[in-house]
């Protein structure tokens, strides 16, 4: 889980866009509606930002121009891919054990209350 978190972070933060609510605006009717900025990642919004230092700025964008998004996303899947399987055995196993009530065994009637 902790390897499917970094990669996620990794992805979210360097390659998906999203916008931010900047203000307000109105219409000739009074209601009010949130203005939004263009879509830009996270890292471009913080490189914008001019509060990092030239070094780490530099790092940022040597680690932006090494990363592959779709090298990431495969990696991602076949993560995703083993817990899925890991989670249906265990599923598989706990369900088989379980006997389930067969139709007609409820002993009470049921009122429309219940």
């Amino acid at each position: 889980m902790n390897e499917l978190y970094s990669l996620v972070r990794v992805r979210l933060n360097l390659f998906t866009a999203t916008t931010k609510a900047i203000g307000w605006r109105g219409n000739k009717h009074g209601k009010k509606t949130h203005v939004y900025d263009m879509p830009r990642a996270p890292h471009q919004r913080v490189n914008d930002s001019g509060i990092m230092t030239v070094e780490k700025a530099t790092e940022c964008a040597t680690f932006f121009e090494a990363t592959n998004p779709a090298e990431l996303t495969r990696k991602i899947t076949t993560i995703q891919n083993r817990l899925i399987t890991l989670a249906k055995d265990k599923t598989s196993a706990v369900t088989a054990s379980v006997s389930r009530a067969k139709i007609g065994e409820a002993r009470d009637q049921l009122s429309r209350a219940s």
